[in-house]
């Protein structure tokens, strides 16, 4: 009878105020049992001014009380309805199936279980997060062999409030996280949005160990594209992981044997080295000598008469020796800049050829860009 305590009420307001004609009839005062509840709504012209509103409705509803009704106005009803709407919920999700509260499942055997936990964020909301974290999560388990997770299922295991802003760096609230996740391996990732454009950095940590790594930061040109950029870059992010073997596409014996190349971020080659270091000489010859020769033409020029030509020769050798140690140090500056910017190499995917009943069959393709 619990369940239908709510449908029978409804009638039985309905009921009342279809017997609206019948206040005063004998069959209504004369049934003790009947039921006296009136549902109403006052519906009024839009020319009568706003008193003889209030006053009309409250008339109406003072002659049903008189009459013995229960008077119930509509904005009641929108109250009933709203509580019953939340006890049935609760009713709900009282009988319904128990969801566990303690952890989410952990990984099988030895496997590795990696939880993507945003820590600081900037420039984007909490559903772009929760997209892009479950992007990230996505990414990896399709390029390695681990049990990523991310998005909605990180946020709706860590508490409510959010982690401390210090949490990476403190093990006792790693450890949580990750019992939290029920993982072994956490990611702790920094967000910046710019625009449609986006910046991570990752932060690696074993919480069993109280291993750290700093991870390089992915630079994403179109958020769009942040999965496919997310894949490129899943090895560096979990260099311990082992690569997920590719299913082939080729048909009969043949297989597609196609990889993305890791990429190669900017940095200091060994002839960047070098001519930076010739920049750091050439830039010390050069204020050396020019001290010197700052100093040689003051005496000179204090005393005219104790120079020699000798004097002002070496004088002019010195200034040229200098103007030569800033022209080296600019030019092993300028070399060093172009040998460092092209010293990153961008992922590319390489397409094998493919085996069909032992013969070579279609050809190798290689595709590569920086942007």
């Amino acid at each position: 009878m619990q369940r239908w305590r709510f449908p029978l009420w409804l009638v039985a307001g309905f009921a009342g105020l279809a017997g609206l004609g019948l206040v005063g009839s004998p069959a209504a005062h004369a049934d003790p049992k009947a039921e006296r509840t009136a549902v109403i709504a006052v519906e009024l012209g839009a020319g009568i001014p706003e008193f003889m509103r209030a006053k009309t409705s409250a008339r109406t509803q003072d002659g049903l009380t008189a009459a013995g009704f229960e008077v119930v106005t509509l904005d009641q009803v929108k109250t009933k309805l709203a509580a019953l709407r939340v006890k049935a919920q609760a009713e709900r999700v009282k009988r319904g199936p128990r969801v566990a509260t303690a952890t989410p499942a952990g990984p099988a055997g030895g496997a590795i279980r990696v939880g993507i936990v945003p820590s600081v964020v900037v420039n984007l909301d909490a559903a772009r997060v929760d997209a892009l974290t479950q992007e990230l999560a996505e990414a990896l388990a399709s390029e390695l062999t681990v049990e990523a997770v991310g998005g909605l299922e990180v946020r709706r295991w860590l508490p409510s409030d959010g982690l401390p802003a210090d949490c990476v760096a403190t093990p006792s609230c790693t450890a949580d996280v990750a019992r939290r996740l029920n993982a072994n391996q956490l990611l702790f990732v920094v967000m910046v949005g710019t625009g449609n454009a986006l910046q991570v950095d990752t932060t690696w940590i074993e919480p069993a160990t109280g291993r750290t790594a700093t991870r390089a930061p992915i630079d994403v040109a179109n958020m769009n594209e942040a999965k496919t950029r997310f894949a490129a870059v899943a090895r560096q992010l979990l260099p311990d992981a082992p690569v997920r073997p590719k299913a082939g596409a080729g048909g009969g014996n043949g297989s597609f044997g196609g990889r993305m190349t890791d990429e190669v971020p900017r940095h200091f080659t060994t002839p960047a080295k070098i001519t930076g270091a010739i920049a750091v000489v050439g830039l010390g010859v050069g204020i050396a000598l020019g001290v010197r020769t700052r100093g040689k033409y003051g005496d000179c020029d204090s005393a005219p008469g104790s120079c020699t030509q000798s004097d002002r020769d070496s004088i002019r050798n010195s200034g040229l020796a200098a103007d030569a140690g800033f022209l080296v140090a600019a030019a092993g500056a300028i070399a060093t800049g172009i040998l460092f910017a092209t010293s990153g190499e961008s992922a590319r995917l390489v397409v094998a050829t493919t085996i069909e009943n032992g013969n070579p069959s279609g050809a190798s393709v290689m595709f590569s860009g920086r942007f």
